[in-house]
């Protein structure tokens, strides 16, 4: 049974003489010049030397309100082109640079519906997903979901790991792109600083779908203790794991301290895994009225069980103990310089990333970014951080 259905059911019952509808979205155009790493080349079977990639995506999002309910979708689609795309002789594994330049590959987090299409050639990737389409209806102190929709929650940019659901892009060089999730959302406003959202979500991506599908229950709060403390709680059970964590945020005048902490349970069932761990610790300030400062230091557990491949489409770079700090420059009121560097403190992996915008009129911007790794890193502690290429590259964009 198809999302579709599902809303054209509950939409049955609505009059739609009093809608109130809106369309926004934004294309893309994207160039980049890569450079392979030469340890990826000599030891992982990544036979490149220099390639282009090119890239064009863009969003078409409606919403549709009426009464107390509204409707939202979003239709994303995706066209890359780069030689690395080509299929290789087995054994030989794919190339991986593709996966980091379309971070995040997967648009729907938790997949029951299967409302995509992509195709794949020798030298290109087609991808249209509609991922986002929901109902959604309020009663007093309550609200119901269902369908497709983002969760969006947590202070990370960088690194979020008490939202498994939406994945922050805060490294890529991709913006304007959200993760669905097929399922069920109750909201339960329990007091006026109490609100508590309880998610039942459905996947059948999770491995190889054989007629089962992979259930997510989960609860989050957020709990306002004031104008300064918010504490957010997380629980449930998603992915085969049982997670438990949480957030605490407080606010200065022009500042921000927040924390983040989820533990993960071994899978549920016999597969082969390892509990995971995984903590921040986040700082955010304006510092002057031109420079906004941002940083974030934390833990992620490494997987044992997941390979190299797989570690960069769950958390695009692969640290263990990592520091990062962004900074963002307005020089002028059309044009922001930005700078995040990045380091590994366990293996010694820097990388330095600079996206610098300039505002074009009319609702277009022209990005001009570069991803560097200043340096590689112990190879033998984070196998994977011989994957990550040198890049520079241009993006244009506009809104409507």
């Amino acid at each position: 049974m198809k999302l579709g259905f599902i809303l054209l059911i509950l939409l049955s019952f609505k009059a739609w003489s009093k809608v109130d509808s809106d369309f926004s979205g934004n294309v893309e155009a994207q160039h980049r010049h890569s450079w392979n790493n030469k340890m990826a080349k000599d030891d992982l079977f990544q036979d490149w030397d220099e390639e282009d990639f090119f890239l064009m995506y863009g969003n078409l999002n409606g919403k549709f309100e009426f009464d107390n309910s509204r409707i939202e979708s979003n239709l994303f689609a995706r066209y890359a082109h780069s030689d690395l795309f080509k299929s290789r002789p087995a054994p030989l594994p794919p190339f991986a640079a593709p996966q980091i330049f379309t971070f995040p590959n997967k648009l729907v987090a938790r997949d029951l519906f299967k409302l995509q299409h992509t195709h794949q050639d020798e030298n290109s990737k087609e991808e249209l997903i509609l991922n986002k389409f929901f109902y959604e209806t309020s009663l007093g102190n309550h609200r119901f979901m269902a369908g497709r929709m983002y969760i969006n929650y947590g202070q990370g940019e960088i690194f979020n790991p008490i939202n498994p659901f939406n994945q922050p892009t805060g490294l890529t060089s991709i913006s304007q792109v959200a993760q669905g999730n097929d399922g069920f959302n109750f909201t339960y406003y329990a007091s006026e600083g109490h609100t508590i959202d309880l998610y039942y979500l459905g996947d059948k991506s999770f491995d190889d779908y054989e007629g089962k599908i992979i259930s997510t229950i989960w609860v989050h709060g957020e709990y306002q203790l004031g104008n300064e403390l918010q504490i957010d709680y997380v629980l449930g059970q998603d992915q085969k794991r049982d997670k438990l964590g949480g957030q605490i945020r407080y606010n200065l005048t022009e500042a921000m301290i927040f924390a983040e902490t989820l533990y993960q349970s071994d899978y549920v069932d016999d597969t082969p895994s390892n509990p995971l761990w995984d903590f921040m610790l986040g700082y955010d300030q304006q510092m002057t009225s031109k420079w906004h400062l941002r940083a974030e230091a934390g833990y992620q557990k490494t997987n044992r069980f997941t390979g190299l491949n797989n570690t960069l489409n769950e958390r695009f770079l692969p640290t263990e103990y990592f520091i990062a700090f962004a900074n963002q420059f307005e020089i002028h009121p059309l044009i922001k310089l930005g700078g995040t560097i990045v380091n590994d403190v366990k293996t010694g992996f820097t990388y330095f990333i600079t996206r610098n915008t300039f505002d074009l009129g009319h609702n277009t911007e022209l990005d001009i970014f570069g991803y560097i790794p200043l340096a590689k890193g112990d190879d033998i502690e984070n196998p994977a951080q011989k994957l990550v290429t040198t890049d520079v590259g241009m993006a244009l964009r506009t809104f409507f």
